[in-house]
């Protein structure tokens, strides 16, 4: 592929990442040892640590080396430093050509997003473009060509004069450019049917073209709805209310929205509509801003429908004045192309079954082989870690061999990875939806699994694919073969037929499914989901890469799985930040929870705080809805076994497992980890196949396994059983430092307390402290790993919790969270500065003085004229704002004095006069 090159950099300047704290000026600018670059491109991954960043100190930022990207196709990517993923969503950048980038990270702006070209060139051309002049002035032109996948939003001109446009190109010289102009998007591009050309040279050119007319002209620079209506999840009796932000530059003044409600897909446009009903929007404020810009809310009521119905709907925009209208979000001009939003009316809920399955992960071609007469032979000289590279006999028939040892772990779910016939071990490229390939066995073994496992009051999951084809589909070769004329063409997205199509994550062995075309939908849900819900008998499925198909998608597929089964579970593989996951709430039952499985990862392999552990957990709790099942796990088919990223540290593992288990949501055990699996070689050191190593046979000699993790997990299993808490009561953090975490889950007749200490000592614990408790009352502990039980005596609970530890404690009386006093304020304040003091631990904590209503330090020893910064964090948060600046006039011991009633205030004593400072006020 000929390569070419852009003259001029581009860097996006998206949100700023708002630092926890001001760093104090003695701070590294370095900020970070290590940081990582991950993404979607096709020469990136979101798992190894293939593409570090070097430091840069004259520019006081991280660089990549080149990495290659395909241009106009948008990457996702995110930074790790010191091995935690950079909070929020991924970052985003579209490269304008094919060519090499790299990647500059700031420390201090960490969601800045700069991508440079790495490319030089030995030719150019300046594009000079006169516009014609019903161009609006508030409209940039774009250009599409050859080198950035005929992409018409990611080469912005630059304006030079009226109506008069420039680009300048760089590429080798005596290669061709083509390319047309847009106003911003396709649907805006030139009256024109051949792409114009110009040719690359040594010297300076520049090429004049005039556009004698646009197809058409936006309307508004941007249309957003973004799925904003209210309430998120109605019932019967719910109106919804629709929210739509207009940017634009010209009048808009009128909007409508239009719906159906029998699962059909609306038609409308200004307000006169096709199919369907209509809702007026109407315009409820507007600000301008200084470059003439207007941001324009508008609003309306869809009315309330009966449940079980299937609401669609699509919006456009308009300026009642003029000509034509633009629909929300993908600013189409056609309701035809428009972006077609859904919800679906309904009591909302999740099977109970589901809030309290334990799920056993079971990858069918790793788990056991159970016949050799299917197997594909595996080179037995090739090394181990070559062999996982293809198929290693694990079948049904070894699934249903082990069902008595799955049903003994206590798991009441079983999650079955694909079994499509399809080219791949894993199952994940099916090209046949309702046939097992006969590598992993057949229909009719699938079934009897499913009633074996049934009679155990075992459920089943099954790992629905319905994002995309194996290109061995017999649809996809038939749209191959036969273009238009085969009725699966439009079951898939082609760009330029026969070789160009959308693909999942640009894995030209994976087309994705059109499922917004009716017949595509159709066979999804009328053949493809009642063969696994009625004939094999599944009890729901695990959806893959949730984020593939549409909203009405899903929306149609909930309507369809619980007409067949009210009581099926549906929870989908949504890789990605918890707004993204928690949006599908409505649609879906439930996500996996990667969140959670971050935040896990982040304290026990990256050394991360139990504060920042607190805040996380705290975070993701209470974004789910009470219905939507967030599934838990540590490690899975996608990532790295969890063992080996904790070096082999069993402790290690069976402390994460505890935590797992004693948090909401329905965890789920990959296969091999109760045994202590973990990786026989590390995935950092193959170029290809990473997750290979994540994907090792199941051992089942007991002489291979590790019992004291599966008596452990065995146990944890029986815990969760025991305690409604666990798996429906309310989470509440109950304190946090560095090393120590307590929580508590509560229901209304069970409750349990959780303590995990990862540090290196032991600590001792006063619960009726830590819970503020001012009326003593009798409580009893009593551990749920090892029955040792404890008392409240005087107005305490007095526990001790070993190094590297987690305790479950179930409780008996009222220990209960109580206000605390209206001075203190905060459970906890601890100090921080520069020296003798310390920017990063929690070494020098404050005590809260009842009497003087202020926190106090312990004596710490300054030396006289040496300035010190500090700052202080009231129950894991910073104090806002610039440190706070002492300096002694003499050599002494001082303490430093917090008052919740004036914060910023400087109150440093010696001392010998800390004493009697006064009642706050």
């Amino acid at each position: 592929m000929k390569k070419f090159y852009w003259f001029i950099g581009i860097v996006f300047f998206l949100l700023s990442f708002a630092q926890p704290f001001a760093l104090n000026a003695f701070a590294d600018d370095k900020v970070y040892d290590t940081v990582v670059l991950r993404g979607s491109a096709a020469s990136l991954d979101w798992n190894s640590n293939d593409h570090p960043l070097a430091y840069d100190s004259e520019e006081g930022v991280w660089k990549s080396d080149p990495v290659t990207l395909e241009g106009g196709n948008e990457v996702e990517f995110k930074y790790v430093y010191d091995g935690n993923w950079m909070p929020g969503a991924n970052l985003t950048y579209t490269p304008p050509q094919d060519g090499d980038y790299t990647f500059v990270f700031y420390p201090e702006k960490e969601r800045t997003v700069d991508v440079r070209s790495a490319n030089t060139s030995s030719g150019s051309v300046t594009l000079e473009l006169t516009v014609p002049e019903e161009t609006p002035d508030w409209v940039v032109p774009t250009l599409a060509s050859n080198m950035n996948d005929f992409n018409y939003k990611v080469s912005p001109l630059s304006k030079v004069d009226e109506r008069t446009y420039q680009i300048q190109v760089n590429g080798e010289s005596g290669e061709t450019l083509s390319y047309f102009y847009s106003l911003g998007g396709e649907p805006y591009k030139e009256v024109r049917e051949e792409p114009r050309s110009a040719i690359f040279t040594e010297g300076s050119q520049i090429q004049k073209d005039t556009v004698k007319a646009w197809e058409t002209i936006p309307v508004a620079q941007d249309v957003t709805h973004d799925f904003n209506h209210a309430p998120y999840t109605p019932d019967k009796k719910d109106n919804v209310a629709v929210k739509v932000t207009v940017d634009h530059y010209g009048p808009i003044d009128e909007g409508a929205v239009y719906y159906t409600t029998d699962g059909a897909t609306p038609v409308g446009k200004r307000g006169e509509v096709e199919n369907g009903k209509t809702a007026d929007l109407q315009v409820t404020e507007t600000t301008t801003q200084n470059n003439g810009l207007k941001t324009s809310i508008l609003t309306g009521t869809i009315p309330n429908q009966k449940n079980e119905t299937r609401v669609k709907y699509k919006i456009d925009v308009w300026n009642s004045a003029s000509e034509g209208s633009q629909f929300a979000d993908n600013n189409a001009l056609t309701s035809e192309n428009a972006t077609e939003f859904a919800y679906y009316v309904e009591d909302y809920q999740s099977p109970d079954w589901a809030k309290e399955a334990i799920i056993y992960q079971v990858f069918v071609d790793r788990f056991r082989d159970g016949t050799e007469r299917n197997n594909t032979s595996v080179d037995p000289s090739l090394p181990y870690g070559e062999q996982l590279k293809g198929w290693m006999g694990g079948d049904l028939q070894g699934v249903l061999e082990k069902l008595d040892y799955i049903d003994s772990l206590g798991v009441n779910t079983i999650w079955i990875s694909p079994i499509y016939e399809g080219p791949y071990s894993h199952g994940y490229h099916p090209a046949d939806f309702m046939n097992i390939d006969p590598r992993f066995g057949s229909n009719k073994l699938m079934k009897e699994l499913v009633k074996k496992a049934h009679k155990r009051n075992i459920k089943v999951v099954y790992d629905l694919v319905p994002n995309h084809t194996s290109n061995q589909h017999p649809f996809f070769q038939d749209a191959v073969e036969k273009g238009e004329d085969s009725p699966y063409y439009d079951w898939y997205s082609f760009t330029n037929w026969p070789n160009e199509y959308e693909t999942f994550y640009d894995v030209q062995e994976l087309p994705e499914l059109n499922n917004d075309n009716p017949e595509t939908r159709e066979y999804m849900l009328d053949e493809v989901v009642p063969f696994w819900m009625e004939e094999i008998g599944v009890d729901g499925f695990r959806l893959d890469y949730a984020k593939g198909p549409s909203q009405s998608f899903w929306v149609d597929f909930r309507h369809k799985v619980k007409e067949l089964n009210s009581n099926a579970f549906i929870f989908g593989e949504v890789w990605d930040n918890l707004d993204t996951i928690t949006s599908y709430t409505g649609k879906l039952d439930g996500a996996i929870d990667f969140e959670t499985q971050s935040a896990i990862q982040n304290a026990f392999i990256n050394d991360g705080s139990m504060n920042q552990l607190a805040s996380s957990l705290t975070t993701i709790h209470e974004a789910y809805s009470e219905e939507f099942v967030p599934a838990t796990f540590l490690d899975s088919h996608d990532v790295p076994r969890f063992l080996y990223e904790a070096d082999g540290n069993t402790d290690t593992l069976k402390n994460a497992a505890s935590l797992q288990f004693t948090l909401p949501g329905a965890p789920i055990i990959y296969y091999g980890d109760e045994v202590g699996l973990s990786q026989s070689g590390d995935h950092n050191a193959v170029d290809e196949w990473k997750d290979r190593y994540y994907r090792e046979m199941m051992p089942w000699n007991p002489s291979e396994q590790d019992l004291d993790v599966k008596a452990h997990y065995k146990k944890l299993i029986d815990i969760r059983q025991e305690h409604k808490a666990l798996t429906n009561g309310d989470l509440k953090m109950v304190y946090s430092d560095d090393d120590v975490l307590v929580f508590e889950r509560k229901s209304s007749n069970d409750q349990v307390v959780v303590v995990i200490n990862k540090g290196e000592n032991q600590r001792q614990l006063d619960l009726i402290d830590l819970y503020n408790q001012q009326t003593p009352n009798r409580v009893k502990l009593t551990s749920l790993m090892d029955g040792k039980k404890l008392s409240s005596h005087k107005g305490s609970l007095k526990l001790k919790s070993d190094a590297h530890s987690v305790s479950i404690y179930e409780v008996k009386g009222k220990l209960r969270m109580e206000t605390p006093d209206e001075y203190k304020k905060y459970s906890k304040v601890v100090l921080r500065g520069s020296e003798p003091l310390n920017w990063e631990s929690d070494a020098n904590l404050l005590s809260y003085d009842d009497s003087d209503h202020v926190w106090k330090s312990e004596p710490i020893e300054l030396k006289a004229d040496e300035t010190i910064e500090f700052k202080y964090i009231r129950d894991g948060e910073w104090l806002e704002g610039d440190n706070l600046t002492f300096t002694p006039d003499m050599d002494g011991d001082y303490i430093f004095t917090f008052n919740p009633q004036d914060q910023y205030g400087i109150t440093v004593l010696p001392y010998s006069e800390s004493a009697n400072l006064g009642k706050a006020s």
